[in-house]
């Protein structure tokens, strides 16, 4: 059929939108993309997009490679507060890892020990020493100022501590020299993924590779992104097919807990952000399991879900580099003892002052803190005598504002 004119183009066409694109040949692989990325498309339209709830008794909630890693970067207590909740899936018989993510973990966990290793390294080569008072240019200054004596004696301390240091950083080293794969986590691991907890798939290498080249042909979810890698380009796809046949098998909804933000996963907003699991993903899911749900988590979204203790959450939080919890705190008093504390706040605890207002003596300033700071900030107000709100919102310190505006007005109108 000739290629229509633009006033003819239908609604939609990727000509019309894209105006810079020749027409693909019918016989592309992209030419019905959409088809084949939403197959029944009577379905598209009631589809449910709500993800199962994690923490239900009937959800299979499987965790891929970055969520088992992840317990390495954060604290000792929050790992084994997660390996907890792990503990408590099994239990129910409910969690589950993907053959292909526990291969991916027996290689990538090794890098763990050893960039520990390379970065002790580092820390325990010779480092510059501060120099003596005697080395110091226009030692007679020094000497007379009265200088010379405590900065040798702090150079002294410095140069304990180091050796200290290095010392205890060499024994570290030592242990990991002698790691057979006996961590806290590593043994955790294997008591819990024993037995049905790790699925693999029944699956050829040809038919895999030929399935990762036609989801790369039309960009369909998940793994196309990874199509270029020369090696393990087809993890993603494997995980995932693991995880519909093991849920179609069960006839189970699913939750996959992930660190993955890639765009082959989630639609995306602003910066990246994760925001929801990709339509086409919910689809396929849909079409394979006869209807079941399927969401996706964040390992920190999953302990949260599970009623893990905040503090550990917000660990497993900050090892992925995510923004920590905040809390404002707002003190009332006394002007110069608020603005004392306020500025005590800011330099010694990273508080940030985010509003505030002065009538006569007294002031009232809204400080937002971090939540491992805010017991200290709030301790910090009350010893300084100052009235205190924790979990604030802000409105006495917007009222104290509004007044010392008010005030400012009514003086500038008085002297006119």
């Amino acid at each position: 059929m000739p290629r229509s004119s633009p006033e003819e183009s239908s609604p939609g066409s990727s000509e019309e939108i894209t105006g810079d694109r020749e027409p693909e040949d019918a016989t592309s692989p992209r030419s019905f993309a959409y088809e084949e990325r939403f197959p029944d498309a009577q379905s598209a339209f009631g589809l449910d997009l709500s993800p199962p709830e994690a923490a239900s008794s009937s959800a299979l909630v499987f965790l891929d490679t970055s969520a088992l890693l992840l317990l390495y970067d954060a604290t000792e207590a929050a790992a084994r507060a997660a390996l907890e909740a792990f503990g408590q899936l099994r239990e129910e018989n409910r969690l589950i890892v993907p053959g292909h993510a526990a291969r991916e973990y027996a290689v990538v966990r090794s890098y763990k020990i050893t960039d520990l290793y390379d970065d002790l390294s580092r820390q325990v080569s010779p480092s510059a020493m501060p120099k003596r008072s005697g080395e110091l240019s226009n030692r007679a200054l020094v000497e007379s100022l009265g200088y010379a004596d405590r900065l040798d004696e702090l150079r002294r301390q410095i140069a304990k501590l180091t050796e200290a240091y290095h010392h205890e950083a060499r024994q570290l080293m030592g242990d990991l020299e002698a790691w057979a794969g006996d961590d806290f986590i590593s043994e955790a691991y294997s008591t819990l993924f024993e037995d049905e907890a790790v699925q693999d798939l029944d699956a050829t290498v040809r038919d895999v590779t030929a399935e990762v080249q036609r989801r790369d042909d039309i960009s369909r979810p998940p793994g196309y992104l990874d199509s270029g890698k020369d090696q393990n380009a087809a993890g993603d796809l494997l995980i995932w097919n693991t995880l519909l046949e093991v849920a179609s098998r069960r006839d189970r909804d699913a939750v996959l807990v992930t660190q993955d933000r890639k765009s082959d996963w989630w639609h995306q907003g602003g910066k990246g952000t994760a925001l929801y699991p990709r339509t086409e993903l919910i689809h396929e899911f849909d079409q394979q399991t006869g209807g079941r749900s399927f969401g996706m988590l964040t390992l920190p979204g999953l302990l949260q879900k599970m009623d893990v203790e905040a503090a550990h959450v917000q660990r497993v939080r900050e090892a992925v580099g995510e923004a920590p919890s905040t809390e404002t705190i707002e003190v009332v008093g006394p002007a110069e003892r608020v603005r004392t504390v306020a500025t005590v706040a800011t330099s010694a605890h990273d508080a940030r002052s985010i509003g505030g207002g002065r009538l006569g003596t007294r002031r009232a300033t809204s400080l937002r803190v971090r939540e491992d700071e805010a017991d200290a900030v709030a301790q910090l107000a009350r010893d300084a005598g100052l009235d205190v709100t924790r979990g604030a919102d802000g409105r006495v310190a917007r009222a104290f504002e509004r007044q010392e505006k008010e005030a400012a007005e009514e003086e500038s109108t008085e002297e006119q």
